[in-house]
Formats: C-alpha cells, structure tokens, sequence
C-alpha cells in the first residue's frame, strides 16, 4: 500500500496555516519505505525523493510548514518496487507532477501492451521499473494525443478527461490479462490545477474559506510571551486531498465519492465526476 495527498492554496506564504488542522491526516506510522514530494515555486517544479526507508513515524506536516509554495504533492510508499530514486513518487515530466497508490494487476503481462499507446518521446523518459511511473505516462499520452501536453491554459474539464481515459484503457488491459478494474488513487497537477481520483481506496477533501484566528500564527508571536490578539486570515483559501489517511482529526472532511475524479481550477473552485462522464461543480 501507498498513500499520497495535494494540496493548492491561495497564497504560498501561508500554506502551513492551511495544513495545520489537518496535520494528522498527514501522519503516516509503519516505518514506510520512501516518500517524495513536488512542489512549484517561482514556476519551476522542484521535487524531495527520498527512497530508502523511514525509521518509526512520517510527519508531511513537519516537512512541508517551511516551503513557501502554493501547489504541493506528496506520496508515501509502503511496499512496492526496489528502493531506488527513479523508483520514488511523485514523478515529474516538464510542468507536470503525478502520484498514483494502488497496484496494476498483471502489470508484466501488459506492460508491453501499455507501452504501445505512449509516444516514443514519453516512453524514453520512463525511467524506473513501477508501474505507477507507467501510468503516469499513459496519463501524459492522453494529454499529448489531445494536443494539451505542454497548453498552460489547460482546463480541469481535459485534465480529468485524461485522467478518466487512462483508467479506462488500463481496465481494458487488465481485462485482457484477466484481471479486476483497478483500485488506486491519483493526483496529478501542473502548478495550476489539481485533478484527483478515486477508485476502491478511500479519499477525503478539505477545503479552507479563510481562518478566523491562525494558531501558527499566534505561537509564533508568542514566543517568550503572551500574545493575546487574533490572527485572521480572512482571504485565505486552500483545497487539500487526502488519499487513504490513517487519521483525519478535525471536522471540515468531506468524503470523495467513490469511482470519482475530483478537479481544482485555478481560482480553486472544485468538481466531481464520476470516471468516464461530465463534472459537477460543487
């Protein structure tokens, strides 16, 4: 099993003040095997693998309340392919930034199947042996056969739909092994929108409308003293998917329904669909 989450705020100096609430949602206990994250900054993409494993606890929170970003995707390994750094997720190609938990079944059987429909300038960059980086890359063939591998402007409504038609041609291809539709979790994002998905593996959502008083914000003017005024950050927004947390602590969840892809524009307005048909916006 893996685990993963993305996040996208309003504003990168606060991103901290987001997460907070929900920090133990991004704890992960079991010694995992590696982890990674991406993250956009000046707009450029900047990735933190780390594949040998980790001893005790994984705090998400702790290693992302310094970045200064607005989009942030992390993942969690707990069984898996060899340890190595080609190995370790997210996966980044240009702008773009996936994580995917779950398992391909017969993935040796298809895989030579499933590399037939990447472009061979795709299919050279894979450069691991999982088949998450596989999918990943079906994901960008998709893109690319839409003309919107490299379109900056691209819509959540195309974003998903390349999502929803990666999982549909790998249901096909396990089909065809004599597997079971897949079970995974998917994030994949650009630095300006966020398409998640869900499929037999839970995912919950969890959105900020702005925080009456920031107790990060306090504690740290209240260090060696008392510091009794409020801290608002009226205009601060934030969207954050969790996929399959151990703990999701406060109140402010939202389950994400189940055979569903979940998408977050710019402007950080949500919809849902299920795989396969037309969003709602929610």
């Amino acid at each position: 099993m893996s685990r993963l989450f993305g996040c996208m705020c309003s504003d990168p100096e606060r991103l901290r003040c987001t997460l907070y609430g929900a920090r133990e949602s991004l704890v992960t206990e079991g010694a995992p095997l590696g982890w990674g994250l991406a993250f956009f900054q000046g707009g450029e993409v900047l990735l933190q693998r780390h594949p040998k494993p980790v001893t005790g606890t994984l705090d998400f929170f702790a290693a992302v309340k310094d970045l200064r970003t607005d989009y942030v995707v992390g993942h969690v390994r707990e069984n898996g392919a060899k340890a190595k750094l080609e190995n370790t997720q997210p996966y980044r190609f240009r702008s773009w930034v996936f994580a995917h938990s779950g398992s391909v079944e017969h993935f040796d059987a298809i895989q030579a199947g499933l590399l037939e429909h990447i472009p061979d300038f795709l299919r050279r960059n894979v450069r691991g042996q999982t088949d998450s980086e596989h999918v990943f890359h079906l994901f960008l063939a998709f893109l690319h056969d839409a003309g919107k591998l490299d379109d900056t402007t691209i819509s959540t409504a195309d974003t998903a739909s390349a999502l929803s038609a990666t999982t549909l041609m790998l249901d096909r291809l396990v089909g065809s092994a004599g597997g079971k539709p897949i079970q995974a979790s998917m994030i994949a994002c650009n630095g300006r929108i966020m398409v998640a998905l869900r499929r037999g593996r839970p995912m919950w959502l969890r959105k900020i409308q702005g925080i009456a008083d920031c107790p990060v914000c306090r504690e740290q003017k209240a260090e060696g003293g008392t510091d009794r005024r409020r801290f608002p950050h009226e205009h601060l927004r934030s969207v954050l998917v969790v996929g399959e947390p151990k703990k999701l602590g406060p109140e402010g969840w939202e389950e994400v329904p189940e055979a569903s892809i979940v998408a977050i524009a710019r402007d950080l307005t949500t919809s849902i669909q299920p795989i396969g048909m037309p969003a709602i916006h929610v």
